[in-house]
């Protein structure tokens, strides 16, 4: 909660006549009615609750909702949301700054300004301000203060990272393909997601391999890590470690979202914490030439990369590329995770596993 006590402006509101979106979802462990409505206007943080009106529907016209369904919106609708920043080449970056000029940033309730836009993509969702979901006390609802709470871990199982080259170079079809060919061989695996933006979608997949534990950063309460600092990233993977270990888990695979390049994926490659947790990496890529730049800096920052897979094999001349000049195994991501698989548990010393002739294809 924010401790800073605003004169009072809190109201009743019936929150049930708005649309509760994923960002938010954590807060509706318990009754709708405890919350007031803050009609206060000073500068937002991020992963404060608010309450917004749709003005125009734009590239997002419909949400994700508290359950991961999806609903149409329509002007005038009222929305339950968390100030969160985006970074995504493809589509926008958006920042928390103020509350005028406000846009949807994502379908899953994130919202803030728009700042650069892809060419290709449609202008934002505007919407309005109408004010802070807030507590009795006069103090803000902010998902980070509730739920974001050091941990401090015993031992730790194996760590496997999904890194990829950039945006949508199937990072996310990776790390279910090696969940499900490892759960497929017997081992207790759990799928997470440590940077991005919050979507119902990544932990869905992840929890329909059969792993033993799914989550990403928003069940820490950050609706999105751009802007993280590095202590910050740092303990969102100790947190995310140490629930894996409490499931019984002998081995995490984990997604770093969007590409090396990025910000907050450079500080977590180069901190010495991830590296010394990491068994190996698998490199997801999008053309030969950035494959082989992010293997180049991976094998610098004093990571093991064990595969490269990812959009890049749906070219056979990317792959012949890259392997005319790198050593590194290259896995074509439209097969059947048995191949992946068996690269992957070569690696992994610790688990004393014999590896089927043939893993699952799903």
């Amino acid at each position: 909660m924010d401790t800073m006590i605003m004169p009072w402006t809190g109201e009743r509101f019936d929150f049930s006549r708005a649309k509760w979106t994923w960002s938010c979802r954590h807060l509706l462990r318990g009754p709708q009615d405890r919350y007031v409505l803050l009609r206060e206007h000073s500068k937002p943080r991020v992963a404060d609750a608010v309450l917004v009106q749709v003005d125009h529907v734009g590239r997002h016209g419909r949400i994700d909702t508290e359950q991961g369904g999806r609903l149409r919106l329509y002007n005038g609708d009222h929305l339950v949301c968390a100030f969160g920043n985006r970074y995504a080449t493809d589509v926008y970056e958006g920042r928390v700054r103020g509350l005028k000029r406000l846009h949807l940033l994502t379908s899953s309730g994130v919202v803030g300004t728009v700042v650069a836009r892809h060419r290709d993509v449609r202008r934002p969702t505007a919407i309005s301000f109408l004010g802070y979901v807030g507590t009795d006390t006069g103090g803000r609802v902010n998902t980070k203060d509730l739920l974001f709470n050091p941990v401090l871990g015993g031992a730790r199982p194996d760590l496997i990272l999904v890194v990829g080259t950039g945006m949508n170079t199937g990072k996310t079809t990776v790390t279910r393909k090696i969940l499900r060919g490892l759960i497929t061989c017997g081992i207790r695996a759990a799928g997470c997601k440590i940077t991005g933006t919050t979507s119902p979608r990544d932990l869905r997949e992840f929890a329909a391999t059969g792993a033993t534990h799914a989550m990403d950063f928003s069940e820490c309460g950050w609706p999105s890590t751009y802007g993280a600092t590095s202590a910050e990233l740092l303990q969102l993977l100790y947190i995310m470690l140490e629930a894996c270990r409490r499931k019984g888990t002998d081995v995490v695979v984990m997604e770093i979202a969007d590409g090396f390049l990025q910000r907050e994926t450079r500080l977590l490659l180069e901190s010495e914490p991830l590296r010394a947790l990491t068994s190996g990496v698998v490199l997801s890529g999008a053309c030969s030439g950035s494959a082989l730049a992010a293997a180049e800096y991976l094998k610098g920052a004093g990571f093991k990369v064990w595969a490269v897979t990812g959009l890049m094999t749906n070219s056979p001349l990317f792959m012949r590329e890259f392997r005319r000049q790198s050593a590194i195994p290259v896995v074509w991501s439209a097969a059947g995770a048995d191949r992946l698989i068996k690269v992957v548990l070569k690696h992994v010393e610790s688990i004393r596993v014999e590896v089927p002739a043939k893993a699952s294809n799903d």
